[in-house]
């Protein structure tokens, strides 16, 4: 019961649209007519600017360490569970029951997730991201290189290697969120954040 009770609050917390909240509050728009069309975080930045955009990425952040930091709580010992019912608070930010199961892409969730469950992976995670935008300014390629690093990392940094199998389908879930960007990336026709903002 209390697995069942880590796990549903961990899919009701990743399921608050908070883009979708903070934009219609805000300015009054529907994010998902506006920018990408995208309810997460980086639309969020492109729709409502650098302040409000960080408020949604903090907040989807938080949506999958919470949970982590709860169930590692219930169930003291290894992160493994914890990041197992984590994944749950990513599913709900992908597959919103709020907005007819169409979320986010679920890489802010899923970086509180991992923060909260391995923090040592995270820093060598957000190191290889900040990286690549640094380079491409593109957050689709960052977000997904960053995934292939926490992959290759975990073989080094994580004795279990179930830990690595939940990594990859991680990879493999996020990557297929991103698939509209994927689209526009081999079209050339991917959004990038300019350095003047």
């Amino acid at each position: 019961m209390k697995l069942f009770l880590c796990l549903l609050f961990s899919f009701l917390s990743g399921s608050i649209p908070t883009a979708y909240l903070v934009t219609r509050k805000v300015a009054g728009l529907d994010i998902r007519k506006h920018g990408s069309g995208n309810v997460g975080a980086t639309n969020a930045f492109r729709v409502v600017g650098k302040k409000w955009g960080s408020l949604v990425f903090a907040a989807d952040f938080l949506k999958g360490a919470i949970p982590v930091w709860v169930t590692l709580a219930v169930f003291p010992g290894t992160p493994l569970l914890p990041f197992s019912v984590g994944i749950a608070a990513i599913l709900g930010h992908i597959f919103t029951p709020f907005l007819g199961f169409k979320g986010g892409k679920g890489v802010a969730t899923g970086s509180g997730v991992l923060f909260g469950a391995y923090p040592a992976l995270f820093l060598c995670v957000l190191a290889a991201w900040g990286l690549l935008f640094l380079i491409t300014r593109t957050v689709s390629v960052s977000s997904l290189f960053a995934l292939l690093t926490l992959v290759i990392s975990s073989f080094w940094l994580v004795q279990d290697r179930r830990a690595t199998l939940l990594f990859f389908i991680l990879f493999l879930l996020i990557t297929w969120s991103h698939r509209s960007n994927i689209f526009r990336l081999l079209k050339g026709e991917e959004l990038k954040f300019s350095k003047k903002k």
